[in-house]
């Protein structure tokens, strides 16, 4: 069995159009909600958006390129030859931008386009846009362009006109993204020049509009709409990272799309995940569709036709689950954002006695349809899934809770709790057997979930001599990184390559831990963990040097292990120092330098000093 589009029909159908009806011109000419019911042709109809038809070039049919194209006019292939194409950062060339004052880059870009086009006739947006990194050009022409308008957005506008007046019968889109979302004081975009506004960096537990402060999007986005009306807003609606995670945004749709439209926003495009899988999609979409004719609408009501519709005699459960998650993440408090971690709400919205409310709700709703259609106990099945992964991350998370993924055995071993064994089979079968592909945004499937935390449930907690002493710091780890407490290194649980739980940080200092083993004891072996996560600036050290001491104040040399790549490209990754000694060595103190790297390469764009993370520090000996 699969899972089909939600198409209603009859009654329910007209109930659910009488908004739709009242208002018979849409709020938003371009709707094109980005997940994958709207993938299939009679559902996009059905329901008033564009269909999702994702190709390498495009996800619309009017649009010859999409987003993020500079390098597809001038490839990084090119950087050898020609450096002086590329961004300049720190005084160094670096391929991950082009030099928009360049001419050469300009004429290439044109050329390239103009045959680009060529192939593509019948269609008349073409986005030439940077790049989805910060490291714009920094080179002295480009900076003077920048300070004269007050953002880097004045230079991508400038070369965005200049490509759009060789082509005054095509629309030429950019970005206004990060870096460059603040509008320019000069430039104004030509009128055949689309800005695609980006709102990627809002909290969805409160609409946009609750923030209006300068430089929040609200006041870009106003800034933007003085200068042109020519826009799309690029909004986000799910979460990146944990596509299954709860994310209870639905009450800031409405509002964050009367925003829009209230400041003359033609075109929407909703991101959520276009291939199969994801929290509810069939729910956001919905909603969303609704919402892009007549923001407003109630959302409510919506939510209950859907639900009862969708769901059958589950829906009022289903209903009762989603409000049960905004008014917890109200009350909590704490922003929604794309990328967080479900730990980041481990003590609001998925707290464990909500959690242990949310099953509740379920466990009526899978009785409630017991008897019933079986794809109402299909699409229940599904929705369940988003407690079950929120249940194993937090669990995985916060080793020290009682609700954590290990338990010590009567010998005081630790091993994987029995129930989070099952969870995780459980939750493994279930996301392949209802089409899940991905559970993060570029990777991870179900059975590559799978074995990465089957390999945490047996390795992921450990006995060793450091376990229940204590550790003090030179410098203390950054406030941001405690890494669940302060023993987080001897604390006999193993972090994930997650950097925001398990983790302990130091930017741009050195690591000096002293271990105070209670007692002189025969060391064998020293492990430490390192994260490399180059992207979010986390470097492996320099080197890791480890002294020993009996009396705390005299220290010897006990090992050093060097990093001979640390200051190289490398993927996302975890590295444990093994120091394995030849001779047993008489120590109670121990004491670990792990040498920061300091600046960050050059070849990495920003300029900034490194973050160094450890995890555990294991000590084996007698």
């Amino acid at each position: 069995m699969k899972c089909i589009p939600y198409v209603l029909t009859g009654a329910a159908a007209l109930l659910l159009s009488l908004g739709a009806v009242a208002q018979e011109k849409p709020a938003f000419a371009f709707r094109m909600v980005f997940t994958h019911p709207a993938t299939d042709g009679a559902y996009a109809a059905e329901h008033r958006i564009r269909q999702v038809i994702k190709t390498r070039d495009s996800e619309d049919p009017d649009w010859g390129l999409w987003v993020h194209t500079m390098h597809r006019f001038v490839p990084p292939a090119q950087f050898d030859a020609h450096p002086e194409y590329f961004a300049e950062r720190n005084g160094t060339r670096v391929p991950d931008q082009l030099c928009l004052s360049n001419a050469e880059v300009l004429r290439i870009t044109v050329d390239s386009l103009r045959a680009k086009m060529a192939r593509k006739p019948a269609a008349r947006y073409w986005s030439v846009s940077q790049m989805d990194n910060f490291n714009h050009c920094q080179c002295a022409q480009c900076h003077r362009t920048d300070s004269i308008e007050g953002a880097p957005s004045g230079t991508i506008l400038r070369f965005a006109n200049a490509v759009a007046d060789s082509f005054p019968d095509k629309v030429i889109s950019t970005l206004a993204y990060q870096y460059s979302r603040t509008a320019p004081k000069v430039t104004k975009p030509r009128p055949n020049v689309n800005i695609m506004l980006c709102s990627i960096e809002e909290d969805r537990s409160r609409p946009i509009a609750s923030r209006d402060q300068p430089g929040s999007f609200t006041a870009d986005l106003r800034e933007w709409s003085t200068l042109t009306h020519n826009i799309i807003v690029w909004d986000y609606v799910i979460n990146f990272s944990h596509l299954v995670m709860p994310f209870p945004n639905w009450k800031v749709l409405g509002p964050n799309l009367q925003l829009f439209r209230d400041n003359g926003v033609p075109m929407m495009f909703e991101q959520g995940l276009s291939s199969p899988g994801g929290e509810m999609p069939e729910f956001r979409t919905y909603l969303l569709a609704k919402l892009l004719w007549n923001p407003d609408l109630n959302v409510d009501s919506l939510r209950t036709h859907f639900m009862d519709g969708f769901y059958g005699e589950a829906g009022t459960y289903l209903d009762r689950y989603t409000h049960m998650l905004e008014e917890e993440l109200d009350r909590s408090g704490k922003a929604l954002t794309l990328y967080e971690h479900p730990q980041a709400h481990k003590d609001g919205y998925l707290s464990p006695a909500n959690l242990a409310k949310y099953k509740m709700l379920f466990n009526s709703a899978e009785a409630a349809v017991m008897d019933e259609d079986t794809i109402y106990q299909w699409r229940v099945e599904d929705a369940r899934l988003g407690i079950m992964y929120a249940e194993l991350e937090i669990a995985r998370a916060m080793p020290h809770a009682p609700n954590g993924l290990f338990e010590q055995d009567s010998t005081g071993n630790w091993r994987a709790k029995p129930y989070y064994t099952e969870l995780l089979g459980t939750f493994v079968a279930r996301a392949k057997k209802h089409g899940h592909v991905l559970l993060h945004e570029t990777r991870l499937t179900p059975d590559e979930y799978l074995a990465e935390f089957s390999a945490h449930l047996k390795n992921g907690a450990r006995s060793h001599l450091a376990v229940g002493k204590t550790i003090s710091f030179a410098t203390p780890p950054d406030d941001r990184y405690p890494g669940g407490g302060p023993d987080a290194l001897i604390d006999g649980f193993t972090a994930s390559t997650n950097y925001q739980f398990g983790w302990q940080g130091w930017y741009g200092k050195d690591m000096v831990a002293t271990i105070d083993l209670g007692e002189v004891r025969l060391i064998q072996a020293v492990q430490a963990g390192f994260l490399q996560d180059q992207q979010s600036w986390i470097f492996y050290p320099d080197s890791i040097k480890v002294e020993g001491s009996v009396d705390g104040s005299h220290f010897f040399d006990i090992w050093i292990y060097e990093f001979s790549d640390a200051r190289k490209k490398r993927p996302l990754e975890t590295r444990v120092a093994d120091m394995s000694l030849w001779d047993l060595r008489s120590a109670r103190y121990l004491r670990i330098t792990a040498r920061n790297l300091g600046d960050l390469p050059a070849w990495h764009g920003s300029k900034g000093q490194c973050w160094l993370f450890c995890d555990e520090i294991v000590v084996y000996g007698e």
